[in-house]
């Protein structure tokens, strides 16, 4: 009973760090540093240029467009979203990118909501939470 009690409170404490690295703190990160792009860089129109087309595993086509913009100092970009799109713009679309100054290839499209990092932060909160009443429950079970 003991050893099923530790080894219980292993795998939630695992699992607690697990979500709360991933779910929690990586997704803050991504939203801070999508924020410093935001507030501290600056923004200019992109034309969709193209786009990368993969199909996942059950064969829903993902869309990665490939965006080329001006920046302040005339340097000419063409990249690649890094975040799929599961519909696609008309090639020629002109959409609003935020990107830094030092680091122009360091960009975001406006208007992508992070509903789903947000999703992931609430979720991963809720789960830590969850973890953290068993880890207690485990230990006050392993006292007595």
């Amino acid at each position: 009973m003991i050893a099923f009690l530790i080894f219980k409170l292993v795998i939630f404490i695992g699992l607690f760090f697990f979500l709360g690295y991933f779910f929690v703190y990586k997704t803050i990160l991504k939203l801070l540093k999508r924020s410093k792009v935001y507030k501290a860089g600056e923004h200019t129109a992109a034309t969709i240029m193209d786009y990368k087309v993969t199909k996942d595993s059950s064969g829903a086509k993902r869309y990665y467009p490939i965006i080329q913009y001006i920046t302040q100092k005339g340097e000419a970009i063409t990249a690649q979203s890094r975040k799929e799109r599961y519909k696609k713009y008309d090639v020629g679309k002109q959409l609003k990118v935020y990107y830094m100054a030092d680091d122009p290839k360091n960009f975001y499209i406006e208007g992508i909501l992070p509903i789903i990092k947000i999703a992931g932060i609430v979720l991963g909160f809720a789960g830590c939470l969850v973890l953290l009443v068993e880890v207690g429950r485990t230990i006050n079970k392993l006292i007595a």
